[in-house]
């Protein structure tokens, strides 16, 4: 009742201040307004006939006065309906004005009479004499208006001050009443705010795992805060046995995905909980457990049959450029051959045919037999399936891939240079290692072919590191293009004709460099060709 009452008090000294303010304003907005009015429609536009009673005064010629005055004309009407508006006190303001227009129209009459000297003494004396005549009386009612405009905002100040001081005590009144009667009334729900904020604070620290257990709300008072402590103490048990509930699902399913982890698939999750998203996701864990181990081992099929058929793919590829190679081998021998067949035909024609003559012909073709089963035998050897680790020359596997195209290399007119400072001696797989070095020389020579490159070549060189073992084969074929660069190592990637290719030579070869030999395989382009590096360690683990 008390604050209702100050507030009325307050309520009805602000409608009093306000309605006196009011009238103030409009006292201070009046005198502001009669200024404003006097400087918008009275002074500045007789600045303006001043301005142009000069300009026509100093008219060069007829023409522009007639403009000048026409603008001179209409502004004096505008201004005579200004001055009709002065009241009757007044009236001198107004005489003045008139007199003004007076010497205006003589100075225009002698202009139109050709005394242009008479109308520039007018303007420059009489006239002007009036212009200031007029313009400090305008100027001393604005003056006027100012003051008085002062003199009521100074009131109004004065009066504000009074004002003031009368509600700040009032304010002050009330809140010390205010303040006395909230603190009897409020100090019991404090006492209850602090009980339920202590409580809910020991459980958000047993949530966030600061403390073990949690405090019952205890509020004495049998009122709604007593009530309300009651539905939180029941809210806060029911959610401390389902988070323990959860705690132990969650371990449950943590081990469970541990033993997943290890590849132990026998386990499943067992406990319970309230939360019905954590036992559908028991369910989802169970269900994935049970397909898992079927699917992994489908996949891992699927993977193996992809690489078994890669495999015959890329033995396939292989087995085609042998044969290739194996033709150029043996094209020469087989010429030599044909050629001794001949000569032997010529000479039984000629009756030279003797027994020592036929021997030293069969030495010499057995010679060659024996060198193209050699061929053979090496052929063999190169692609002989894998074995065990061993330790090889890397000079000695990069020369027999070279043996294999050797021929077929000459007969293209290709150069292959080798750079070897020091041989590398390294612990793993030379048969697969051999098969790299080959696939990166067939796909140079390919490339040197299809480009039809005038004096082409082949660079290989080795590099021995303190861990690895580098090998570095460029060509001048030009490069790889930019746009592919990056995939030439992907499975049936190929810029050839199906017929042509596979596809499968470099990712058979990154497989074999990076999974076998724990090494890497890359191409650059450099100068006129590209550059591909294969780096192995010396002793590959397995």
């Amino acid at each position: 009742m008390i604050l209702c009452l100050s507030i009325g008090t307050l309520a009805y000294k602000s409608i009093n201040i306000s309605e006196q303010n009011k009238e103030i304003l409009k006292e201070v907005h009046s005198s502001s307004q009669e200024v404003l009015e006097l400087q918008n429609n009275k002074i500045t536009p007789l600045y303006k006939v001043r301005e142009l009673t000069q300009s026509l005064v100093m008219a060069p010629n007829k023409t522009l006065r007639i403009d000048i005055e026409n603008n001179l004309n209409e502004l004096i009407k505008a201004l005579d309906v200004e001055f009709e508006l002065f009241s009757k006190d007044k009236k001198t303001i107004v005489e003045m004005w008139s007199s003004y227009k007076i010497l205006i129209q003589e100075i225009k009459n002698d202009l139109n009479e050709g005394f242009e000297e008479a109308a520039y003494i007018n303007e420059t004396t009489s006239s002007r004499q009036q212009f200031n005549i007029l313009l400090k009386a305008l100027l001393d009612i604005q003056t006027n208006s100012l003051n008085n405009s002062t003199l009521a905002y100074n009131n109004a100040v004065i009066q504000t001050k009074t004002i003031k001081i009368g509600t700040l005590t009032s304010i002050i009144f009330i809140l010390l009443i205010s303040t006395i009667i909230g603190w009897l009334i409020s100090n019991n729900i404090v006492t209850s705010i602090y009980a339920v904020q202590n409580g809910l604070k020991d459980f958000f620290d047993y949530l966030n795992h600061k403390k073990k257990s949690v405090k019952k709300i205890e509020i004495k008072s049998k009122d709604e805060f007593h009530q309300m402590a009651t539905i939180i103490n029941q809210n806060v048990s029911i959610t401390q046995n389902n988070i323990e509930q959860n705690i132990e699902f969650i371990k449950n399913a943590t081990k469970v995905l541990e033993n997943i982890e290890q590849g132990n698939l026998g386990t499943r999750i067992s406990k319970d909980t309230n939360n019905e998203a954590l036992n559908e996701l028991k369910i989802v864990i169970n269900n994935m457990i049970d397909n898992l181990e079927f699917k992994i081992q489908e996949e891992i099929n699927k993977r193996l049959e992809q690489e078994q058929i890669l495999i015959q793919q890329s033995k396939l590829a292989s087995m085609g450029e042998m044969i290739g190679n194996i033709a150029h081998q043996w094209r020469q021998p087989l010429a030599q051959i044909s050629a001794i067949h001949m000569n032997m035909k010529v000479t039984y024609d000629f009756d030279k045919f003797t027994k020592e003559y036929m021997e030293s012909k069969i030495k010499e073709a057995n010679k060659l037999t024996a060198y193209m089963s050699q061929t053979i035998s090496d052929f063999q050897n190169f692609f002989k399936p894998q074995g065990e680790k061993e330790v090889f020359s890397i000079e000695k596997a990069c020369r027999d891939a070279y043996f294999i195209l050797e021929s077929s290399l000459k007969a293209h007119g290709i150069k292959v240079i080798f750079h070897i400072t020091q041989d590398v001696t390294i612990n793993g797989y030379k048969t697969e290692y051999s098969q790299v070095i080959l696939n990166l020389l067939s796909n140079a020579k390919d490339i040197l072919i299809e480009r039809q490159i005038k004096n082409p070549k082949i660079e290989l060189e080795i590099k021995d590191g303190n861990h690895f073992a580098l090998v570095k084969i460029k060509d001048n074929a030009g490069g790889v293009d930019t746009s592919i660069i990056d995939k030439i190592f992907e499975p049936y990637f190929t810029t050839r004709h199906q017929t042509q290719g596979t596809g499968i030579g470099l990712y058979m070869s990154k497989n074999i460099i990076e999974r076998n030999m724990h090494g890497y395989i890359n191409v650059v382009n450099v100068e006129d060709g590209a550059l591909f590096t294969v780096k192995v360690d010396k002793e590959i683990k397995n």
